[in-house]
């Protein structure tokens, strides 16, 4: 495959990247992160402009692109630090557009794009929590779950639950009866919930089918989201070490400054092409659950390592919260850890290889 940005795609990101850099500045993702909640004038934009409608068939009101013209869109808003349930409602508009029966599927994607449907995944972790797994019974939902992801300011749920002992995914009105949410405290400082069902009201939205798809598209654009706080770390480390003189000099004409710069970018360039790659064979229904895991797993090393080294080549000035290399090393750090961290994913990636034969 080509991993290479067509004319559009380069288009998207160069207009996008534009208005984030003159409309969203960084002190206004601090007051975000201070008041909590999440930044509703740049979905309205998002809105206006079409970009939520990219990934969705014509038929349902979409643009009917590509899933990769979404990941552009998500790296755009990962590198401004934005914190709006962008990837969270793709991915499950996503799951019940291909898994759920027409009408909701018409209901939901159309919402989306008209910008009065956010939706939140609300799945089991690859350790379960403590806490009454949800179950439905009758049309209802009972049960929690912990750490969801903008829990608290989205319109729906998509729940993972079970019901006659079948795992499967339902909708759940967020702000209708039965359903109670707590904001909890994470290092990247986004909303994140603990989400309470209580007899919810719920529609099926898919099976075990829907579940894996839900798992994998959350998992290849939240690396995306790692490749982004990578990518931007990179950016102003290489710009940083130009202008920071030393000795009498720019300390980036040192060599052991050179030789971390370009570990830095080779390990942001490798997880890159895998991401990307992952999301295309995503889009195209090739990609198998070890490939997407492998994906994940090498960006959220890259989010972690690449953030961390290019605190030290800052010095001091890195390591000030008023610095705006901060928010990239808590988001990275934050996102190597959701929907599946490096060990998670490298385990699933182990499990799922074929059995070695022994060398003749």
């Amino acid at each position: 495959m080509d991993t290479t940005l067509s004319e559009t795609q380069r288009l998207l990101r160069d207009s996008l990247r534009d208005y984030l850099a003159n409309e969203v500045p960084f002190d206004r993702i601090r007051e975000f992160e201070r008041e909590g909640g999440s930044d509703r004038a740049l979905w309205d934009y998002l809105q206006g402009a079409g970009f939520l409608a990219l990934p969705f068939a014509e038929a349902h009101g979409g643009e009917g692109g590509e899933l990769t013209d979404t990941a552009v869109v998500l790296e755009e808003l990962t590198r401004r630090a934005c914190i709006i349930p962008f990837l969270e409602t793709t991915a499950s508009a996503l799951t019940i557009e291909r898994h759920a029966d027409e009408s909701l599927a018409d209901e939901v994607v159309r919402g989306v794009i008209g910008g009065t449907i956010t939706i939140a995944p609300a799945l089991q972790g690859a350790t379960p929590a403590n806490g009454a797994s949800p179950r439905v019974e009758g049309g209802a939902l009972t049960g929690e779950r912990r750490f969801v992801d903008y829990g608290a300011d989205v319109t729906h749920h998509l729940v993972e639950a079970t019901e006659n002992g079948e795992p499967a995914l339902y909708l759940v009105d967020a702000r209708g009866e039965g359903v109670a949410t707590e904001s909890l405290s994470t290092i990247a400082r986004t909303p994140v919930a603990h989400c309470t069902y209580s007899g919810a009201p719920a529609r099926r939205a898919g099976g075990a089918d829907a579940l894996r798809f839900l798992r994998n598209a959350g998992r290849a654009l939240c690396a995306v989201q790692c490749v982004g706080n990578a990518q931007q770390a990179l950016d102003m480390t290489v710009e940083y070490v130009g202008m920071r003189v030393q000795f009498g000099r720019p300390i980036g004409s040192f060599q052991a400054v050179q030789h971390h710069c370009a570990n830095m970018a080779t390990q942001t360039l490798g997880a890159r092409f895998l991401t990307y790659q992952a999301v295309w064979r995503l889009d195209q229904a090739i990609a198998s659950d070890r490939q997407v895991a492998k994906a994940k797993a090498l960006a959220s090393r890259a989010a972690t390592e690449v953030t961390m080294q290019a605190h030290i080549l800052f010095g001091g000035i890195g390591y000030t919260e008023e610095y705006d290399l901060h928010f990239f090393s808590r988001h990275g750090k934050e996102r190597a850890l959701a929907w599946g961290s490096a060990d998670e994913c490298l385990r699933l990636a182990a499990d799922t290889i074929d059995e070695v034969r022994p060398w003749q």
